[in-house]
């Protein structure tokens, strides 16, 4: 059975600052869990603006101020060769992203793109804060 098939991915639209094709974030997804090679998955993506990530950021995270991504690993536990089927939940500000886009010169939806792999990465594993982890 193709990994594909294993895989349930959800998007969900709580945003109006751009209109993003979720078939185009469920492509990406899917690319990514496949090169990672991820036999299973169940991942949602929540595109938000500002307020809404601001306070989820301040209440789960302790920061008070807008983010590009949170991610909740949902494993438990830890996704690994013994729990295979990789469990999370992606916040993405669309606002963060249609602010930033046009400083590196491409796309809102590319720039959402960046956020969702940056927190697949999170889910299997990868540290941002790890010097190692960072070249990735």
């Amino acid at each position: 059975m193709p990994p594909s098939e294993n895989y349930s991915i959800e998007v969900i639209n709580e945003q109006s600052i751009h209109k993003i094709d979720p078939n185009d974030l469920l492509n990406v997804v899917q690319q990514i869990l496949e090169y990672e090679q991820v036999s299973a998955a169940e991942i949602s993506i929540v595109l938000m603006d500002n307020a809404v990530i601001h306070q989820w950021n301040r209440e789960t995270l302790n920061h008070d101020f807008p983010t590009d991504v949170i991610t909740f690993a949902l494993n438990d536990p830890p996704y690994s060769d013994s729990n295979p089927c990789l469990e999370g939940e992606l916040l993405v500000s669309v606002e963060i992203a249609a602010q930033l886009a046009g400083d590196v010169g491409w796309s809102i939806d590319d720039e959402c793109t960046l956020y969702i792999l940056h927190g697949i990465l999170h889910l299997l594993g990868y540290d941002d804060l790890n010097e190692s982890d960072q070249i990735i």
